[in-house]
């Protein structure tokens, strides 16, 4: 009798110290699971891997380390095409940092962001400031919704089409150099 209860309680003992081991909120690595796995950055299309997820989950951390520390982000500004005639207006003159605040205020404002429509297609290499770099266009379709009311239950749908051109870090990894958002 003394001896089954010692080996029911070394049972729950060990049950206990396997339970305790695992992180339940940390992403997966890999497998299925409601979450998409982290993967890491070895092409331009694990780095918008990364990206979306980024987004999906308001995960800052991952979206900064999507970005390449020379980081630039592009977009079409109609009223400025209009007065100089130039259609690119470089939106962001303070590079990786200014995009990394507004992005995690971004986070902060909506609850669900959602990237339904993601596709993902080559375009020609390109080799600017004398090196070489990869090239994807993105087609997508972004929706942001408060959910919480913090912000009057606003809620945007985009439907875009981006050029991202990424280059090799000295880790050895790819981040995106420049993102040039061609959605009106």
């Amino acid at each position: 009798m003394r001896q089954r209860f010692f080996i029911f309680i070394f049972s729950i003992f060990f049950v206990l110290i396997l339970i305790s081991c695992q992180n339940p909120f940390a992403p997966p690595l890999l497998g299925p699971g409601t979450f998409k796995p982290i993967v890491r950055q070895v092409s331009p299309d694990s780095v918008l891997h990364n990206f979306k997820y980024a987004y999906e989950y308001r995960d800052s951390l991952v979206y900064e380390d999507c970005l390449d520390p020379d980081f630039i982000f592009y977009y079409k500004d109609q009223e400025q095409a209009a007065q100089t005639g130039e259609a690119w207006a470089r939106v962001l003159r303070d590079g990786r940092e200014g995009d990394i605040y507004r992005t995690n205020g971004l986070f902060r404002a909506f609850d669900d962001i959602r990237l339904d429509t993601w596709k993902i297609s080559d375009a020609p290499d390109d080799t600017t400031e004398g090196e070489p770099w990869k090239v994807r266009n993105v087609t997508f379709h972004l929706s942001l919704r408060d959910t919480d009311g913090d912000y009057s239950y606003q809620h945007f749908e985009v439907l875009g089409f981006a050029k991202f051109m990424f280059r090799k870090s000295e880790d050895g990894l790819y981040r995106i150099i420049r993102w040039y958002d061609e959605s009106v």
